[in-house]
């Protein structure tokens, strides 16, 4: 089963209004219905992110949804833990590519 918290609640990744938007529009334009979202990994070893986009979470993700978009975010376990003081957020897009970043206790990460 998938957990799916209402809204942003305390102690999950935040995601911004901002950053809802593209990742709507990025699942718009390759093609991904609405179950669909942006995926986020953390690399073993790394203080960094890998994003795609995904038509549906795994079994075991847990999803966020921005309240005022309903942009999904889905993350593994693991994910969920290192990201859960963060916020998700889109930089200026360059040529309609969004540049997500994630931030929060000091640390930006692109």
């Amino acid at each position: 089963m998938t957990a799916t918290p209402v809204g942003q609640p305390e102690g999950m990744l935040h995601i911004t209004p901002e950053a809802g938007l593209a990742i709507q529009k990025l699942t718009r334009t390759q093609g991904v219905g609405q179950g669909g979202g942006l995926r986020v990994e953390a690399r073993a070893g790394e203080d960094d992110f890998e994003m795609s986009v995904a038509a549906l979470p795994d079994e075991t993700d847990v999803v966020i949804t921005e309240e005022t978009t309903g942009a999904r975010v889905m993350l593994d376990a693991v994910t969920a833990d290192y990201v859960e003081d963060k916020t998700l957020d889109v930089a200026d897009t360059v040529e309609s590519t969004a540049r997500f970043a994630l931030t929060g206790q000091g640390t930006t990460t692109e």
